[in-house]
């Protein structure tokens, strides 16, 4: 498994939620939603779909949500790189199939050829000759294509360039992680006479507050606070809050297990970050993949917006 593939891993078994929430009350998984709505009445007509890069059936559970339960005989493979886990997939309805670990442009269908291929930020991840290259081996001539891809300098391209600058910052210039850790044992070891405790422990104490002085500036400059940051000192605060009760020993651990996951978060955003298609770009995948797909039927390229600006691109087959 790559280390790409291990920081979607390790999110899956943290939560069902994608990085962007379909289920969430905001303009863009509104938009998002909508979108998906457009297509579901074609989608119905299908006995088979794959859906590429599904993390745990998160579209095919947001069409459940649409009014859509897809029962067997009727089938929705939901295809991804990432282990997925187990124990959330007795709930789904008897039409979705799970293949984890199953890179798409190198799988093979189990049913033969499906009847569309769909992904909700899912394609854009993969190589586009190689993807190019699998669809006629998984897609029947005629078969539809819907995809939302991400979009270069979209709403969330720059959420994304904000919250990456936010974790570079508190994990690797500033270390923070590591300095809570330093102050959590300097805590947990500081002496009983008054005097030499508070000489104990100064340059790790003195370290840690200008790391959290130095966080408060960036957002204070920003205007706004940091979802990540304030998350990030929310944990660590009360991960130290806990020292002089429990000592320093499941304190450091839970202050190291948040940094982890927040690194595998920070390569997640690298990645969305670098699969974001411009316009060009976005017209080369319509282009290629097009010639690819079965039949030669045209796809469409359009941009998925909401009030807030351009959320991500819709790449779907002409209807």
């Amino acid at each position: 498994m790559t280390p790409e593939t291990q920081a979607w891993s390790e999110h899956w078994q943290r939560t069902l939620v994608g990085s962007i929430d379909l289920h969430a009350e905001d303009p863009v998984a509104s938009a998002l939603r909508e979108q998906w709505a457009r297509h579901l009445h074609r989608l119905k007509a299908c006995e088979q779909i794959v859906d590429v890069g599904s993390g745990p059936a998160i579209l095919a559970r947001l069409v459940e949500r649409l009014g859509w339960s897809i029962q067997a005989p009727q089938a929705w493979w939901c295809l991804d790189q990432a282990q997925l886990g187990q124990a959330w997939q007795h709930a789904l309805p008897s039409g979705v199939r799970i293949r984890e670990q199953t890179p798409f442009q190198l799988a093979q269908p189990e049913q033969g050829p499906v009847d569309a291929l769909v992904s909700n930020f899912g394609l854009e991840y993969l190589d586009l000759q190689a993807l190019a290259q699998a669809l006629p081996r998984w897609l029947k001539p005629q078969a539809q294509l819907r995809a939302v891809l991400h979009a270069k300098d979209s709403v969330i391209d720059a959420a994304s360039t904000e919250h990456i600058a936010d974790l570079q910052l508190a994990l690797q210039e500033l270390q923070l992680p590591q300095r809570a850790q330093a102050l959590a044992q300097a805590m947990a070891t500081a002496p009983l006479d008054s005097m030499a405790r508070m000489m104990h422990g100064v340059e790790v104490r003195d370290a840690y507050n200008e790391a959290v002085d130095r966080l408060k500036q960036v957002m204070e400059a920003r205007g706004r606070a940091s979802a990540v940051l304030m998350d990030l000192l929310r944990g660590i605060t009360n991960s130290l809050r806990d020292v002089g009760r429990i000592g320093a020993k499941e304190p450091i651990q839970r202050i190291q297990s948040q940094a982890s996951a927040y690194q595998a978060e920070l390569s997640r955003l690298r990645q969305m970050q670098a699969s974001a298609l411009d316009e060009k770009k976005a017209q080369a995948w319509r282009d290629t993949l097009g010639a690819a797909v079965p039949g030669g039927r045209p796809l469409t390229l359009s941009p998925v917006e909401c009030h807030l600006g351009r959320v991500a691109w819709n790449l779907s087959s002409a209807d």
